[in-house]
């Protein structure tokens, strides 16, 4: 639930009138406050030294309760928000978002009635604010297609209450601390944001000048600023280490190949150890721009309320890569092919409960257009790809008799549909996880894409390099449905429906930065170009 109230509602609710300036100074820190809270509740926000408060519904109440007496006469809770304020820069959030150098300032001076009534009123509104960006991202959630729902970042069905009984339970840092996501990606990506950080204080690394392309056995004066490079990021294990005797510092090895293989498969590039202009690009990313995906990628992970279950079907859009976590290790994984930009592939997540062997394909409305134009082109189309036109009931219309050049998808009243067979865009194979956006993972003849490094070519779903091998993980019956089982009842050539014993949680999420179950960070190109409206919204005022 948000918590920012209208100005109209706030007005009505003290019969729309503006306090009297004439109104006699009040002498207590509780009549500071209970002014305080009228002239909120009028205008929706006030200023304090600089610092912006806003009218929200949790604030006007919490206040309105306690009869306006202080929620923050302990100075041990305020030293202990302090830490707190401070804390979130590990998590790529801005201290000065939540008043900090306000809240600092008047913490450590002696104050009069009325500046303690605005200390206590900032330190109420930074411990809102924070508490609920950590809870659920400070943006508006820009990727997912689905909003955050809940009470409060404290729980319950009383913000307010949950509010008092915080600040009443002198534990403030760890119940802030455990609003934090749950999940050992969010607590790596924190860990790489400080490494990170440090590298930039050090004055991050040096760009590698543009030229030939470096491989093993050729020589290049650009080597040492290769290892030096590769070194800072932790690919090339033990910084200065010994070359091959007779070797020196510009002759590109084995280990510097394995090096930029190791380093290639962290930025989803082709690894083939070799230096061409797209791994160089890479390479010379400056470390701010890691520093601002990684922070975009923690926000990310905040829009996600639900608890990750210990297994799960993760999807990255955006690496175009599939995984199977179990227990904080990554059980599987594939390359992926994804939507383009014009059928982008949605964030959602949806229970995956059954796989279809020799699947049918039933054209969406999406591609009917492509279908129409295909048979316009050639009257043998649908017969070449073993498609058939089924009407509203099922019943196969026989092709022949329509003109197909009269119809749009918007006045075409029938399907087409696909047998089986090596023509089906599904393939041999696919996993079905129902959701509204009938996207799915599947199997596809198209293999040689799965070698490109940038692979948005589906109309939403999901392609899988290695369907046979994921299937085999998300079912788990070993004895029953091992590879060559599967293999087996794939050749058989029938259509086959096999439930999940144990349904999984699919996640299909876009991130440009992730850590691996290692530690280590993983970097993608923003193919959606996604990533500078949540930086924006992050870093907004």
């Amino acid at each position: 639930m948000r918590w920012v109230t209208g100005l109209a509602g706030l007005m009505l609710a003290v019969g729309g009138a503006a306090p009297s300036a004439a109104q006699p100074a009040p002498a207590s820190v509780e009549r500071e406050l209970e002014w305080l809270i009228e002239r909120l509740q009028v205008s929706g926000s006030l200023t304090i030294a600089g610092a912006t408060v806003r009218a929200s519904d949790v604030t006007l109440q919490v206040y309105e309760r306690q009869a306006f007496a202080p929620l923050w006469s302990r100075k041990g809770d305020l030293a202990a928000l302090l830490r707190t304020v401070y804390t979130v820069y590990t998590d790529g959030l801005d201290p000065d978002l939540y008043h900090r150098a306000v809240l600092s300032s008047l913490w450590a001076a002696e104050l009069d009635p009325p500046r303690a009534a605005e200390l206590d009123l900032l330190a109420t509104d930074a411990l809102l604010r924070l508490s609920q960006d950590l809870s659920f991202g400070r943006a508006q959630p820009i990727d997912p297609t689905g909003l955050v729902n809940g009470d409060g970042p404290f729980g319950g069905g009383d913000p307010v209450a949950s509010l008092r009984e915080v600040l009443a339970s002198g534990g403030l840092e760890q119940r802030v601390a455990a609003l934090r996501p749950s999940h050992f990606e969010y607590d790596r990506l924190r860990d790489g944001l400080s490494e990170l950080r440090a590298l930039q204080r050090a004055g991050g690394w040096t760009p590698i000048p543009g030229g030939p392309t470096m491989q093993r056995g050729s020589p290049d004066l650009r080597i040492p600023l290769l290892r030096q490079r590769l070194a800072v990021s932790g690919d090339l294990p033990g910084e200065g280490q010994q070359l091959g005797e007779g070797l020196d510092e510009t002759h590109f090895d084995t280990a510097l190949e394995d090096a930029v293989k190791t380093f290639q498969h962290r930025h989803g590039l082709n690894e083939d150890g070799r230096v061409g202009n797209r791994t160089l690009a890479a390479l010379n990313v400056p470390v701010e721009r890691r520093i601002e995906q990684i922070r975009v990628n923690l926000e990310r992970a905040r829009w996600v309320a639900d608890a990750v279950p210990d297994t799960y079907v993760a999807v990255n859009v955006a690496g175009a890569r599939v995984y199977l976590i179990r227990s904080e290790t990554v059980a599987f994984e594939a390359r992926a092919v994804v939507g383009s930009d014009e059928t982008q592939t949605p964030v959602f997540s949806a229970l995956l409960s059954y796989i279809d062997l020799n699947p049918t394909w039933t054209v969406p409305g999406g591609i009917v257009e492509e279908v129409l134009e295909a048979v316009r082109r050639d009257p043998l189309y649908l017969e070449n790809q073993r498609m058939h036109v089924l009407d509203a009931e099922g019943r196969r219309v026989d092709a022949s008799t329509l003109d197909f050049r009269t119809f749009t998808p918007e006045t075409f009243p029938y399907v087409f549909y696909q047998e089986p067979g090596p023509r089906n865009p599904l393939g041999r194979l696919k996993l079905m996880f129902p959701n509204p956006y009938t996207v799915y993972l599947h199997d596809s003849p198209a293999r040689s894409l799965f070698a490109l490094e940038r692979r948005l070519f589906s109309h939403g779903c999901v392609r899988v390099e290695d369907p046979v091998g994921l299937a085999v993980e998300v079912l788990d019956e070993p004895a029953t449905w091992s590879r060559e089982a599967l293999e087996a009842a794939i050749a058989e050539g029938e259509t086959r429906t096999i439930p999940l014993k144990r349904p999984l949680m699919v996640h299909v999420v876009y991130r440009t930065a992730e850590a691996d179950a290692d530690g280590a960070l993983h970097f993608y190109a923003d193919v959606y170009q996604r990533d500078p409206g949540v930086l924006a919204a992050l870093d907004a005022r």
